[in-house]
């Protein structure tokens, strides 16, 4: 039986690709510094923020992750929560399934303070705590001990292939949401457990779990 639902946060419950786009490159104008693509930062989402500018070749990461992180909650205007995640949240919260989320955001519970989630999540795993980034699966064990549920009892729903990974190395159940930012091709080649196309269908594989 499923006791808890985890979820990604960017791309899962938050769109918030242009917000990152924005920070990322301001960084680099700020430091005079030839500014990343697009397409280049995209291909970064997902990962920590220290590893996303460790990519992209910013001289110090640690220091542009730092500047990032005051940049980005700037821009209120291109952060959105996926409205898909509203009806589905509640549903889950009256179902007395718990909610929780697991991202490389350093300061999640910031973000999400300002934002106008309909339920409280009963627990959020950022990396604020000191646990390695996803792909690790450590950020889902911590959730799960947290909520002290086994991986057998939760599912983990998240949009890039770091969180496939994450959650199937933590032996939950792992749902690959296409509508973020790898998209289905990326996703079925690390074979997520269900793949689907709009959040509530996490209903009907929590009937059929």
């Amino acid at each position: 039986m499923i006791k808890a639902v985890l979820f990604d946060l960017d791309g899962t419950l938050i769109f918030a690709e242009k917000a990152i786009i924005k920070g990322i490159q301001k960084c680099f104008m700020m430091h005079n510094l030839c500014q990343p693509e697009e397409e280049m930062i995209r291909g970064t989402i997902g990962l920590s923020m220290v590893e996303a500018f460790s990519v992209l070749q910013f001289p110090d990461p640690e220091k542009g992750a730092n500047l990032y992180r005051e940049f980005f909650l700037e821009q209120p205007e291109d952060i959105s929560i996926n409205p898909e995640s509203f009806e589905l949240l509640d549903i889950l919260v009256q179902k007395n399934i718990q909610v929780g989320i697991v991202t490389n955001r350093r300061s999640a519970k910031r973000l999400i303070d300002r934002l106008p989630f309909p339920v409280s999540f009963d627990v959020v795993i950022d990396l604020s705590l000191g646990i390695q980034p996803k792909p690790s699966p450590e950020g889902v064990w911590y959730a799960l001990a947290h909520l002290k549920i086994s991986p057998q009892e939760a599912l983990f729903v998240g949009d890039t292939h770091y969180d496939i990974i994450a959650g199937k190395s933590a032996g939950v159940g792992v749902v690959g949401y296409t509508q973020g930012m790898h998209g289905e091709d990326i996703l079925k080649e690390f074979r997520p457990d269900w793949m689907i196309d709009s959040l509530d269908e996490i209903l009907i594989i929590l009937d059929s779990a």
